[in-house]
């Protein structure tokens, strides 16, 4: 094979891969295969009946499959060895005359999601110094490898079976949970280039999960009913107000975790010995924002509604007392554009990044009067167990205590 057929090979679902493979094996006497897992058969067969010598090396454990192991391996010119569950190679290797003369490695197994459904890539490869190589590896392996007794398959009959009962109930909750998953959601080819703003917020939040992380378990602690990130949303408040108001600001070092694991717990007990300003945020998330914003209610949001819900932002009550920006909100937009794009930015099933971006820039999700802050403040109000709220306190608070989350 000329060495300008070297290339990758991506299987996406049509039958080019299994093709690729069928034309190197009408060229070859002896095919061996080296495949984690094994559990497509008709390639073997084919290849058993043109009287090829098949080598086939697997890994004797799920979802290498029983049925297709004992259908092959009596066979005259197959034989079958195996390894254990550290065996996670996959390369298959084409020779004429004992002499190999091409090789794919990448990332499919002898399967039928391998070879014809999954999203693969593969690189053919007929360089005579890396053939060798290959060649040199799979006869280590096969070496080190255990010739497949009727015992051993009889053994592994039972695990296989009872993987496969448990697998197809799994399977029925994975198909489940990727319907919901990727529900509406684009693919990246369709989705438009998000700006700034919107890309930051995304690292924003990465940078809050990981300080979510460490105080978690003493937040359930203080405020067991309270979800975590309310909780987390006024110490950014203590953290930039009182905390760095008499201290040297933070300077993490090597014991991050627990440096803020005991600033979250003076905060608690600074938080329980003043107004409990916690609690109220917890009460106004559920009364005002869960309440009027829940997916069976948004329909339903009236004018008066609207203001009240930007009133009791973070973003929206300074203005809202000095500028009475509430009514300008509600009397600039219509209720039906507010609705349309409160829902699209709480309950699109799109990457929160779009979605904030849609309602930053976009003619159709934009609202008037509605700043950044807003948007990244009401989704968080709104679903406190899932997202953080965002502002500018919160933006320092995160880089007071070590994150630079600005650089994207």
């Amino acid at each position: 094979m000329a060495k300008k057929n070297n290339k990758i090979w991506t299987n996406d679902g049509s039958k080019d891969f299994e093709e690729l493979l069928i034309s190197l094996s009408e060229k070859a006497d002896t095919i061996k295969l080296a495949t984690a897992f094994f559990s497509d058969t008709k390639l073997i067969n084919q290849w058993n009946k043109a009287d090829k010598n098949i080598n086939l090396l697997v890994s004797l454990r799920p979802p290498t499959n029983y049925y297709s192991l004992n259908s092959i391996y009596n066979k005259e010119k197959v034989s079958v060895q195996f390894l254990g569950k550290d065996f996670h190679s996959k390369f298959f290797i084409f020779y004429i005359d004992n002499q190999p003369f091409a090789c794919i490695i990448g990332s499919s197994n002898f399967t039928a999601g391998g070879i014809y459904n999954n999203i693969e890539t593969n690189v053919l490869l007929d360089d005579q110094k890396y053939l060798k190589e290959v060649d040199r590896e799979f006869s280590k392996l096969w070496g080190n490898s255990h010739k497949l007794q009727p015992s051993d398959l009889e053994a592994f009959k039972i695990i296989f079976d009872q993987f496969q009962r448990k697998a197809e109930k799994e399977k029925e909750k994975y198909e489940e949970f990727e319907r919901e998953l990727l529900s509406g959601r684009s693919t990246k080819s369709r989705k438009v280039r998000t700006c700034r703003q919107a890309k930051e917020d995304y690292k924003f939040w990465i940078a809050v999960n990981e300080i979510r992380d460490i105080v978690s378990e003493l937040s359930k602690e203080e405020y067991p009913d309270i979800p975590v990130y309310l909780v987390i949303d006024h110490f950014w408040h203590w953290v930039k107000v009182i905390w760095t108001g008499n201290r040297i600001q933070l300077r993490m070092g090597p014991n991050k975790a627990l440096k803020i694991k005991k600033l979250f717990k003076e905060y608690c007990d600074w938080d329980k010995s003043d107004r409990s300003y916690t609690q109220e945020m917890a009460k106004n998330s559920e009364t005002i924002f869960s309440f009027l914003l829940s997916e069976n209610r948004i329909e339903n949001l009236t004018e008066d509604d609207a203001q009240k819900i930007f009133s009791n932002l973070h973003s929206g009550a300074m203005r809202t007392k000095r500028f009475d920006a509430a009514k300008k909100f509600a009397t600039k937009n219509s209720i039906e554009q507010i609705r349309t794009s409160f829902k699209y930015l709480l309950y699109s099933n799109e990457e929160l990044e779009l979605r904030i971006h849609n309602l930053y820039v976009n003619p159709e999700y934009k609202l008037k009067e509605f700043s950044l802050s807003g948007i990244q403040d009401l989704i968080g109000w709104v679903m406190p167990e899932k997202y953080p709220i965002r502002n500018e306190k919160a933006n320092d608070a995160v880089e007071i205590l070590g994150y630079n989350y600005s650089k994207v």
